[in-house]
């Protein structure tokens, strides 16, 4: 299976064409003209440096729209072999374009980022007509790593600005689901960012405007949550802390005092006399059957 192809595509005037993935994932960018894609359920209209994505198997009808000026695209095919080649540890880029766009599948880029795209994707066509030279497979790797990661953060970006506000609230359920699953391993806003492919900017935006509150605070009281329900239950104060995902006492110690007035282990004393005085006020009938 080839890992990549790119070709220029001259539209007519007139005419729908049918457009397949087949076995890659696929971007069709527009370079001139007016577009209309059409699928079993939605249909979007594209311009000129607009682009639109498919997912392996998936295949959609296009359509040219001014008759005085012919259309034309470049489309590029990737493999999902190529994609995983390209990835690190960090970032799967195979995964991400599972999962972007979010909503939909025809992009508005930025002219920045569309002017980069369009460029690169013209020199991904122009690589299979040019001989081989120094260094061929690392710059033709360097292109395709610059080319996938623009065209990912232009959906990422675009999403963004077309569904700030319809995906608030979904998007800060997924976050708390995701936070209590990893409560005792280190979360930070990058982590958040890698994972659900938002900024972390949107991210500590959205989460402080809805819950009044920043992320480190909500999984600074969700660890304390569990602080007190291991005090509770007795175990030593040098464990609780570990269990609850402090990795540092002193940071836990300060956090349990701020929080809560009074120090771990005055907690601890607190709800030991508590549970004390409240065996001396049961009546005694119940105290001989414990």
């Amino acid at each position: 299976m080839q890992e990549y192809r790119a070709e220029i595509v001259p539209c007519e005037a007139k005419g729908n064409r049918q457009l397949n993935a087949g076995n890659y994932h696929c971007l069709w960018l527009i370079v001139r003209g007016k577009v209309q894609y059409r699928s079993e359920t939605q249909c979007w209209i594209g311009r000129a440096e607009d682009f639109f994505l498919m997912r392996p198997n998936e295949s959609i009808t296009m359509e040219p729209m001014e008759d005085k000026e012919h259309a034309e695209m470049i489309g590029v095919w990737l493999s999902p072999q190529l994609l995983a080649r390209l990835s690190d540890k960090n970032t799967n880029l195979e995964q991400a374009f599972h999962v972007i766009p979010l909503a939909s599948t025809l992009v508005h880029a930025d002219s920045e980022a569309a002017m980069l795209i369009k460029n690169l994707a013209y020199r991904l066509v122009r690589q299979e007509e040019e001989h081989a030279e120094y260094g061929q497979s690392i710059f033709e790797d360097g292109l395709l790593k610059m080319f996938v990661v623009l065209v990912l953060r232009a959906c990422i970006r675009s999403e963004q600005h077309r569904s700030k506000s319809s995906r608030g609230h979904l998007m800060l359920d997924e976050l708390f689901r995701f936070i209590h699953a990893h409560l005792l391993e280190e979360i930070t806003l990058e982590r958040l960012e890698e994972k659900f492919y938002i900024s972390r900017c949107h991210i500590a935006r959205e989460f402080k405007r809805q819950t009044g509150e920043s992320v480190h605070q909500y999984i600074v009281k969700s660890r304390l949550d569990l602080c007190l329900s291991y005090i509770e239950q007795g175990l030593p104060i040098t464990e609780v802390y570990k269990r609850s995902g402090f990795n540092d006492y002193n940071n836990f110690f300060r956090a349990f005092k701020k929080q809560y007035g009074m120090t771990p282990r005055q907690y601890f004393r607190a709800t030991q006399e508590n549970a004390h005085a409240g065996r001396q006020n049961q009546p005694l009938e119940e105290k001989n059957n414990l």
